[in-house]
């Protein structure tokens, strides 16, 4: 298993979970939990890896790229070395790709083709919100800044499901 998850099992233990939850509270919620929120929290990752690693090859382009970046947050002075963090980003688009082919192997081995395709053409709130909150719930976080929604999240969101479907190979 890749350095995303220290626990070996993880993978497994989701679907066994959504296995569960399932038979107490349906389709719609197990599938919810499981892809989108585990399986869409996974893409994220490689999602904000690749968007990473187009920053730093923009940066390195400039003439007096210099790796070495200083901040200071509160009382802290934090240093990145840009290079090891576009390294370390690389090695996560790896690991998450493995993880993320594993990962679809076992939802198809736990649900039914249609169970997937059908969850992905309700069009689906994505994230941990998305199967617990209702509609009203999710405005009420979204109003008090508990959870960011921008047209940027849209964005991000859209190519997010859109990569996840290619995973299951949904058009």
């Amino acid at each position: 298993m890749g350095k995303i998850f220290s626990n070996d099992n993880q993978l497994q233990e989701w679907v066994e979970a959504a296995e569960g939850i399932k038979d107490r509270f349906g389709i719609d919620k197990a599938l919810g939990y499981l892809i989108g929120e585990k399986f869409y929290n996974l893409v994220d990752i490689l999602h904000f890896s690749r968007k990473r690693i187009r920053t730093i090859n923009e940066e390195r382009k400039s003439p007096d790229y210099n790796p070495i970046r200083e901040r200071i947050y509160g009382n802290r002075k934090y240093v990145e070395n840009l290079d090891e963090t576009y390294k370390a980003h690389k090695e996560r688009i790896a690991d998450a790709e493995d993880l993320l082919i594993k990962f679809t192997t076992l939802i198809r081995g736990a649900f039914e083709p249609y169970e997937i395709k059908e969850y992905f053409e309700s069009h689906p709130r994505l994230g941990v919100h998305g199967h617990i909150a209702t509609d009203e719930g999710f405005d009420f976080l979204v109003s008090k800044g508990a959870i960011e929604h921008s047209i940027d999240t849209e964005i991000d969101d859209a190519i997010i499901f859109g990569e996840m479907k290619k995973y299951f190979g949904i058009d």
